[in-house]
């Protein structure tokens, strides 16, 4: 298989007849999805709509979403979803960064729609699964019954463009990265050969579509599986279809995996269908995993990569979490992870330095953007900025994030290190460290911590608990209780929206 189209209709591991896809009260089989993308394509085409252009996909988690993946990349156009949590100039901004040639989208996000018929001049075709035709609106369903059910020519290669996935702008605008057939394939082959996927697998999905994560519902068609799908998280619904659909693999960030632990009837709860859990996006906390382990078992798999890389770049093993707890895993099937210092030499194991990725998964530019393009791709490495070592193993270990270093009085500080040790706090659920400002020190230690449900602390007992653990140089300046941590939808906190709401106090001593 070398493109999106061969892994839906030209794909040995597919038996038609079989469960593809549930949502809600909806289930299609492999050779409905097939019937309904073939005429969704069509349809597209009749409209215009051809090889390289870009179609915005805004839709809530749904089945058509699905279609509209498979539709879009096989008639060789570009699918470019977008985050429907966005503020609508978020939105005008993106669509006149892509400039694209149709968008399928929903009721909820009308006033958008009208907008964007009137600012995006490349914008031909405005397409609702929920407003009916009429105007300069066409229906979704109405296009899909009446368009032709001709099987759709073979029209993208391998090194095409697929998709423009646009980062989640954690320190800024977001930048689109495009992702090639062949760096789609090569992330589900990643993933799900070490996952050990096959038709039998049954995938929940309830991270949304437009983003990354997306990846593990394509990949369950890949490899001829099904997907239970939800149109968002959770935590008792999730308990609930584990236990009804017979679930053997679902992905879930930290919060999600931390939110079915300290649910009520998770003790109750059948999970026993249970192979595979996938998480990623963030680490876990040393207690929180060993409770995780207590109730799931070692089913865990641990991701790194991002975006650029296609989602996947290193996994941790189920056992693999017995010998080597706090690693990202080693490289995969068609990656390669390098650590490389300051002056871009290769780190010896146990040094410190950024990660570098290489790898059919790796993106094939940043849309619009040669300047970021050139900065981040070089001699054929991404350069993830992600400060990790490897050991002597070769397993792999993320410090922390290259901006997020914190430097105080020169000296480097790894905030990671802190939130590990913060975490072990009993009253402790989620915790975020940054850098502040400081007069004397250039920058000083903050924290930012959620505590659990029914716990209280107060800052000097979190400051003399890193006191007992850590050097008095990394005890937290100021520590601050939030109901939640900022996160962007990835799952990734955004640690500049801390730093940014931060209010200096001069009733701390500084430790």
């Amino acid at each position: 298989m070398e493109t999106i189209y061969d892994t839906l209709f030209d794909n040995p591991a597919i038996v038609p007849d079989r469960e593809c896809l549930a949502f809600r009260d909806r289930r299609s089989s492999f050779a409905d999805l097939r019937a309904r993308v073939t005429r969704l394509g069509n349809a597209l085409t009749g409209l215009g709509v051809g090889k390289g252009d870009r179609v915005v996909v805004l839709l809530h988690n749904c089945s058509e979403f699905v279609e509209a993946f498979y539709a879009i990349t096989s008639i060789g156009a570009l699918i470019v979803p977008f985050n429907w949590r966005l503020h609508p100039n978020e939105h005008i901004a993106l669509m006149k960064d892509c400039l694209p040639k149709a968008i399928i989208s929903e009721r909820e996000f009308i006033q958008l729609l009208e907008r964007a018929s009137r600012e995006i001049m490349s914008l031909a075709t405005v397409i609702s699964t929920d407003i009916p035709t009429g105007g300069a609106y066409l229906n979704y369903e109405d296009l899909v019954s009446s368009a032709s059910n001709a099987p759709l020519p073979r029209v993208a290669v391998a090194s095409d463009d697929a998709s423009i996935l646009y980062t989640s702008g954690t320190t800024g605008m977001p930048k689109g990265a495009v992702l090639t057939h062949a760096n789609c394939l090569a992330d589900h082959d990643n993933v799900g050969s070490f996952a050990e996927l096959d038709a039998q697998s049954v995938n929940l999905q309830t991270s949304p579509l437009y983003h990354a994560a997306s990846m593990h519902t394509f990949m369950h068609v890949t490899f001829g599986g099904r997907t239970v799908m939800t149109p968002n998280f959770d935590a008792g619904e999730v308990l609930s279809l584990i236990a009804r659909e017979k679930v053997t693999y679902i992905f879930g960030v930290p919060t999600v995996i931390y939110a079915l632990l300290d649910h009520p009837d998770i003790s109750r709860s059948d999970i026993s269908s249970l192979k595979t859990f996938s998480y990623g996006a963030a680490p876990m906390s040393t207690v929180r995993f060993e409770e995780a382990v207590r109730v799931f078992g070692y089913i865990f798999i641990h991701a790194y990569g991002m975006t650029e890389s296609s989602s996947h770049s290193s996994l941790l093993g189920k056992e693999d979490h017995r010998r080597f707890p706090g690693s990202v895993g080693r490289g995969l099937k068609h990656s390669r992870i390098k650590i490389v210092d300051s002056a871009g030499r290769a780190a010896p194991p146990g040094e410190i330095g950024e990660m570098l990725i290489s790898g059919a998964q790796v993106m094939s530019r940043y849309w619009n953007r040669p300047d970021a393009t050139a900065e981040t791709l070089i001699d054929g490495w991404l350069h993830s900025g992600d400060l990790g070592m490897v050991d002597a193993d070769g397993f792999l270990y993320v410090k922390d994030r290259k901006r997020d270093m914190i430097i105080s009085g020169g000296v480097n500080v790894y905030p990671r290190e802190i939130e590990e040790v913060i975490a072990g706090h009993p009253a402790v659920g989620e915790v975020a460290v940054y850098g502040i400002p400081d007069e004397k020190w250039g920058e000083a230690i903050a924290a930012s911590v959620v505590l659990r449900n029914g716990h209280v602390a107060r800052e000097e007992d979190i400051r003399g608990f890193v006191g007992g653990h850590l050097a008095r140089f990394k005890i937290p300046r100021a520590v601050t209780f939030v109901a939640e941590l900022p996160k962007n939808p990835s799952g990734k906190v955004l640690k500049r929206v801390l730093q940014e709401s931060y209010r200096p106090r001069t009733d701390i001593p500084v430790g």
